[in-house]
Order: structure tokens, then sequence, then C-alpha cells
């Protein structure tokens, strides 16, 4: 890391978040990865929940996944409809034991909906639940890693990585879908 008066250059900054988003990617597991493409494709609807951070990383999910002609929703929004069977809910949590998002799951659970976590954490609450699990290996800035873990506050690698992630499926469901750009344009929001 170069520091210049006393700060850390923008270029070095930037190169190790790169680097730690990197190093996560690189661990996904490719099996979950599968499994989660083909619970998008059978889904009936795809619902995608989160809170901070990680709610606004689902939210962009979710236009993405409209964009390519899927039927998604962001839970809480007032025309968002019922989960049922044959639905999917997407839940993102680092921790995978914040409490309204482990709640949610339960309550798509008891719907008979399939549930797909993406977490830090594959022994929380959140992932013990679901029928999908997308492992984010996140090691966070504690007190246990200062040394080994991430510069970066709190969840910040998690919501980065999960962002990153998220994409990607998205061009892997574009090449699966046969959609054009020029059909995402037409789906794309005209009232703005």
């Amino acid at each position: 890391m170069k520091i210049e008066n006393g700060s850390i250059s923008i270029k070095a900054t930037t190169q190790i978040i790169l680097d730690e988003i990197r190093s996560v990617l690189e661990k996904i597991d490719d099996h979950a990865y599968q499994q989660f493409i083909s619970s998008i494709l059978t889904a009936k609807n795809i619902f995608v929940t989160g809170q901070g951070r990680s709610g606004l990383v689902s939210r962009t999910f979710a236009m993405r996944l409209t964009h390519i002609g899927l039927s998604a929703y962001c839970v809480g929004d007032a025309t968002t409809p019922n989960i049922d069977k044959g639905d999917l809910l997407v839940a993102c949590s680092s921790s995978g034991s914040t409490h309204i998002t482990c709640y949610i799951a339960g309550l798509a659970k008891n719907s008979h909906s399939m549930i797909a976590a993406v977490t830090s954490q594959r022994n929380s609450p959140l992932a013990r639940g679901a029928d999908v699990i997308i492992e984010l290996p996140v090691q966070e800035v504690s007190t246990n890693y200062k040394n080994n873990g991430s510069i970066q506050f709190r969840s910040t690698l998690f919501e980065q990585a999960c962002l990153v992630y998220l994409d990607g499926v998205i061009l892997s469901l574009l090449a699966r879908l046969n959609s054009s750009e020029h059909d995402m344009h037409k789906r794309h929001s005209n009232l703005e």
C-alpha cells in the first residue's frame, strides 16, 4: 500500500478492494451456483429481501431479473404479491442472522416456497432454513480476525461481492434465456 502525505492513494485503495472481492469470488462453489440458476429458472416468481445495504443489493438484482423478463419483486414494496409454492425467495444477509431477514425466510418457507440464502455464514439460521446456500466466504474485520480480514468497514466486502456475484448470475441467465440488449431495453422503465 502506497502512502502519500499520510494517506493511501486512491489507486492503491481501489486495488485492495478489487483484490478482496476477487479473493471472495474465487472461492464460490460452482455446484451452488448451478443450483441457484436452476431455482431461478424454475420459479414462478422471484422475491428478494435483505436489510440495509444487503437489501439495496437485492433490489438491484430484482431490477435486473425484471429487465431479463422474469417476474421479480422486492419484499416490502406496496405492489409485491403473496409468495406461494413454486416461488423463490432470495435472502441476502452477511451474518445470516439478521432477525427480519430470517423471519421473512420463515414466512416464505411456511408458504412452501424455495429459499436461496446468500450469506457469508454457512451455519447461520438463514442458511439452515435454505434450500440453496450461496456462501460468499468473507472474512470481515473483527476482534478474531484483525490481521486477516477485510480492510473495509463491517460487511462492505460482502455487499460488494454479493453485487458482483448476482450480476454474474444475470449474465448467465441472459445466455440461457437467449435475451438480447434490445429485449432488455424494451423492459427498462420509461418513466424516468
